[in-house]
């Protein structure tokens, strides 16, 4: 969804809890095939844990305007974000982060910041921003790096797009590596807008990404609301979307993560939108569904519990929905009753 930074308020509880068995290596295609773990369950926005379920990863973002908020990771270390608070009281609990490669709210064009990052003048901003993420995340940190990278309308190339990834993880890593504690991880996303245009274009290569990531809404683009079957049927089958992702991760052996993903409000006849089902719990059915599918397993799930970006309504407008990630949450992606 749509930048969300300036509108983001997190209400966090200071409950701790345990640590959860899931693997954290920093070879992600290391986890055995077909291994069942647990995956974890969280949010961006008010904390599930008001609804009685526990937020298991925090979710968030990086500003993205300037090198400089690259090089500083600006946004996580302020008050505000609730990210210092979530260190303070959760560190064993995971953050995830959306991380911008290049300055996408700035006033120059896109191949030009590539550019940048491809010749080296700004590898003294990767490096910066690898230390920062460890200096103010968790234990693990998910970095989704450009999340949602194939949003329409795409305006950067697909090969300057690799060649400045290429240049930056190594970088990024090497930041974070310098600055961390004992036991911190990093884990770079590589962070698909769930559907069409096709992400293949942009994928840089296994060595340079941990987890095959995306950020999957319930809902269809257009001018009317779905029906739940149109919106499930989109959403699993349809192209560059859930099945596909799983595909994608299996055969790359990849972990996957949903870094964000939410019902979306109905919304009549408004053209050109962004359309959902409302309280549809069988959307959050569909998701964890999903997860067993992953052979190489699912880190993490998060829901974007913000009204912003198109979505239209949080967890307070669809009470069903609650009752049914609170019951699918609690089981980690792996079989209930």
């Amino acid at each position: 969804m749509k930048n969300v930074i300036g509108t983001v308020f997190f209400y966090l509880v200071s409950l701790s809890v345990p640590m959860y068995a899931v693997c954290q290596s920093k070879s992600a295609g290391a986890i055995l095939a077909n291994r069942r773990i647990r995956t974890l369950t969280g949010n961006s926005g008010k904390s599930i844990e008001v609804y009685g379920i526990k937020q298991e990863i925090m979710g968030t973002w990086m500003g993205r305007g300037s090198w400089k908020d690259i090089a500083d990771a600006n946004w996580i270390w302020a008050k505000e974000s609730g990210v210092p608070a979530w260190r303070l009281k959760h560190f064993n609990r995971p953050i995830d982060v959306g991380v911008p490669l290049i300055p996408t709210d700035g006033k120059g064009n896109y191949n030009d910041y590539l550019k940048d990052a491809i010749n080296g003048a700004q590898d003294s901003a990767y490096l910066s921003l690898g230390r920062n993420l460890a200096k103010y995340g968790s234990e693990t940190v998910y970095a989704r790096l450009w999340w949602e990278f194939n949003m329409n309308p795409i305006k950067q190339d697909s090969n300057l797009f690799k060649m400045a990834w290429r240049r930056a993880v190594p970088l990024i890593r090497r930041g974070f590596k310098n600055a961390a504690a004992k036991g911190q991880l990093l884990n770079i996303v590589w962070c698909t807008n769930s559907g069409t245009p096709s992400p293949l274009p942009f994928y840089p290569g296994d060595d340079v990404v941990d987890i095959i990531g995306s950020d999957t809404y319930g809902m269809v683009w257009g001018d009317a609301d779905p029906t739940e079957k149109q919106m499930l049927d989109r959403i699993t089958k349809g192209k560059y979307l859930l099945q596909w992702q799983a595909d994608f991760a299996n055969q790359h052996k990849k972990p996957t993560c949903i870094g964000e993903f939410g019902n979306v409000a109905a919304k009549g006849s408004k053209a050109r939108d962004s359309h959902g089902a409302g309280d549809c719990p069988a959307y959050i059915d569909a998701i964890y569904d999903w997860i067993k599918t992953c052979k190489y397993g699912c880190r993490y799930v998060c829901y974007f519990n913000l009204a912003d970006g198109g979505v239209g309504q949080t967890l307070d407008q669809t009470p069903a929905s609650v009752v049914r990630l609170k019951v699918r949450a609690a089981a980690g992606g792996l079989d209930y009753h």
